[in-house]
């Protein structure tokens, strides 16, 4: 055989032991994922057996550490982890002995994970109770008499004004929380809202009046600022007068078709203290009238609602001066539609009593973990 030969078939061999080697360490790499060649080399994706292990090596390298759990049944597990009970709200005691809807809470307000009862047989399971003032005994017979689960928050709920609600001496450090209208409630919760308006509700107009002054009054009193004021104002504009007081009734569809008739109706609040600012606001807002108001400061109000929504009574020296100015306005459209401007992005919402109080108290409860007690209620709320 020549020297070429030999040369020749050395080469090939040679080159069949490289392929030979070169393939050996691919099906080793390729069937061993655990050990990368390349792992050196920063930055490279690791797959490590357990996590303790994966948390060495991440103070070692700049790597991307991925436990063995397959990734959806790790995020299943986490799931299960972070779900809760539903937080259970127990209505103690009806409002003024009248029941409402237990609607879910999640379909009317998007509050989830609420479970809203009247079973008194719940009471231990219960994560709040709800105890509205005005139907509390004196001597608290009617309120719950079993011991107190460690964890259960009392509610102290209530929207009538100090002056027509009546103290009770005993609930001191009784409540953990309390709910009403007052802004610095742990869960405050107004008669309305002004909101922003959907495209639908920006299409509003304004309805058509035939009226210039209204007001509804059912429960009169000679003695409150309203009456005074009322009485001094129609000697100087004439106020077309509804309700009991006046021998003229109106159910709720009279209501809403004779308001919005009115360019102007009297929102006068039988008591005034901070933050009391109800229905009698709120309706006018949303059946399109200009309310004329009694009741806080207006600083207070425009808390609530805009400030070009509404007319005071303390803008004016007098009745007089009032009168003087709702009959300008009357007189000139243009002046008399800057009222209604809020409502090209806003419109007012009514509060729904007792369902969106309970759904709020839910709400509150479930976020917020931590011990509260109301030290002193009496003199919080009618001081």
């Amino acid at each position: 055989m020549d020297k070429t030969m030999v040369s020749k078939t050395t080469k090939n061999i040679t080159i069949a032991i490289l392929l030979m080697a070169f393939l050996t360490i691919y099906m080793y790499l390729y069937h061993d994922s655990t050990k990368n060649f390349f792992g050196k080399f920063t930055g490279a994706h690791v797959q490590i057996n357990n996590t303790e292990n994966c948390l060495s090596v991440l103070k070692m390298h700049n790597y991307k550490c991925s436990p063995d759990i397959p990734l959806d049944q790790d995020l299943i597990a986490t799931s299960k982890e972070k779900e809760e009970p539903d937080t259970i709200v127990l209505i103690w005691m009806w409002p003024f002995g009248v029941s409402f809807d237990l609607r879910p809470c999640s379909s009317a307000f998007g509050i989830h994970g609420c479970h809203l009862t009247d079973d008194r047989g719940l009471f231990n399971q219960a994560h709040g109770v709800m105890i509205h003032h005005r139907d509390i005994s004196g001597d608290l017979s009617n309120i719950p008499q079993l011991p107190r689960p460690a964890l259960q928050k009392w509610v102290w709920w209530n929207m009538e004004s100090p002056t027509y609600t009546n103290q009770i001496p005993l609930l001191k450090e009784l409540f953990n929380l309390t709910s009403s209208y007052r802004w610095d409630s742990d869960i405050p919760v107004p008669y309305g809202r002004i909101t922003e308006s959907t495209e639908e509700e920006k299409k509003y107009t304004i309805p058509k009046k035939d009226k210039l002054v209204c007001w509804v009054v059912s429960h009169y009193s000679p003695d409150l600022k309203r009456s005074h004021y009322y009485n001094e104002l129609v000697k100087f504009i004439d106020v077309s007068t509804y309700g009991g007081h006046f021998n003229k009734p109106v159910n709720d569809k009279e209501y809403s078709s004779l308001v919005s008739s009115c360019k102007f109706y009297l929102s006068f609040e039988n008591s005034i203290h901070r933050d009391y600012v109800t229905e009698k606001l709120f309706n006018p807002l949303g059946l399109g009238t200009v309310p004329v108001v009694i009741g806080p400061p207006r600083e207070n109000y425009e808390l609530f609602i805009p400030s070009k929504a509404f007319i005071h009574v303390d803008d004016f020296p007098s009745p007089k001066e009032l009168a003087d100015h709702l009959k300008h306005l009357d007189q000139n459209e243009d002046l008399y539609m800057q009222y209604f401007t809020w409502r090209e992005r806003f419109v007012s919402k009514p509060t729904y009593f007792g369902l969106e109080h309970a759904c709020w108290i839910c709400d509150h409860i479930r976020r917020n973990k931590h011990y509260k007690v109301v030290k002193d209620l009496n003199s919080w709320f009618w001081a």
